[in-house]
């Protein structure tokens, strides 16, 4: 399982919830950003820079890496040219041109050349192309699933737009398992279990109770990937909608009880788990100092008020530290707007 996600289509995330739930759920958040970019950061929008400057997303620069992947360009070329054959893509019509998409040349590697050649793409100044909108929407699903595979990125493609989830078909035609059904299941979970900050980011509070609390990620995730891949097998949409839901539902019970334990003050819970423990104290040293039978009694009174106390801390402890605790930290850390 991953533990990363490489956010795409565009080269910046957008300023809204998604990003916020995005930041909460992974370790780390990657976007694909062109050189340029980078050093003429002024092209990006002012929450961009922020999120770059203040470290919760990192970039990757494509320059960097579409080198090391094996036959990057003609996998692509070879696929679209097996659209073109079927007339499933083309850039004009009688009705007129079709709807296009700007996207970076870095991203491209050379693959801009083949669809200006086949009329899927014009170059609107470099260097930026305008490529007919499935056709780009193809590429981007195509180029982050790729970067995402490599060891040192190791990252899951995500996007806050579900048109482009489409093209991320089962890598084999006998897998079963439909990696846009896994994202759509995520977002409707992660949608409904964390909270939706309202306003803008606070930086220093996100990265506070990533420290804080971010022990619990791991499992967590853990819990929501397991049950958004059993989603992805379903091939009745139905069947999701109700798996969803009933995954929702046992979530939710199972918060309210963590909640439960979270809300009294620590001193109330550990006084409540040891009041009998006292008693129990007490009783011994009220005992005459010559009765040995009944401050034996008393001893073991002691003995198994101790053990039941300290199991209900203990409970309480690993309660606290179930993989949905970190919902239950975060609702309490981030009051939805």
């Amino acid at each position: 399982m991953r533990h990363n996600a490489l956010y795409f289509p565009y080269i910046a995330l957008p300023n809204e919830a998604w990003t916020t739930l995005s930041l909460l759920y992974w370790d780390r958040l990657l976007s694909i950003v062109p050189l340029d970019h980078l050093t003429n950061p002024e092209q990006m929008s002012d929450f961009m820079r922020s999120l770059l400057a203040d470290g919760l997303v990192d970039a990757i620069v494509p320059d960097y890496h579409i080198n090391r992947i094996e036959r990057f360009d003609e996998c692509f070329i070879e696929m679209i040219e097996g659209k073109l054959q079927r007339g499933q893509s083309r850039m004009a019509t009688s009705e007129g041109e079709q709807p296009t998409t700007r996207i970076h040349a870095a991203k491209l590697g050379q693959i801009p050349r083949f669809l200006v050649e086949v009329g899927l793409a014009k170059e609107v100044g470099w260097p930026w192309y305008a490529i007919e909108t499935t056709t780009a929407q193809m590429f981007m699903s195509y180029i982050a699933a790729c970067l995402g595979e490599l060891p040192e990125i190791d990252a899951t493609p995500v996007t806050n737009k579900v048109t482009f989830t489409l093209p991320l078909r089962p890598r084999h035609p006998s897998s079963k398992l439909n990696p846009a059904y896994k994202h759509k299941s995520r977002d409707v979970v992660l949608r409904h279990l964390l909270p939706v900050p309202g306003g803008q980011i606070k930086v220093g509070q996100l990265l506070s109770f990533k420290e804080k609390h971010g022990h619990l990620l791991p499992s967590f995730r853990a819990k929501i990937e397991a049950h958004c891949t059993g989603v992805a097998l379903l091939p009745d949409a139905d069947d999701r909608i109700e798996a969803d839901k009933a995954f929702l539902v046992d979530c939710e019970q199972s918060i309210a009880e963590i909640e439960e334990v979270m809300r009294p003050a620590f001193g109330k819970v550990i006084f409540g788990s040891l009041a009998p423990l006292f008693a129990a104290g007490f009783a011994i040293q009220a005992m005459e100092p010559g009765n040995t039978a009944t401050r034996t009694g008393a001893a073991l009174l002691f003995a198994g008020t101790a053990y039941q106390a300290l199991a209900n801390i203990q409970g309480s402890r690993a309660i606290k530290n179930r993989p949905l605790a970190y919902i239950a930290h975060a609702r309490a850390a981030f009051p939805a707007s």
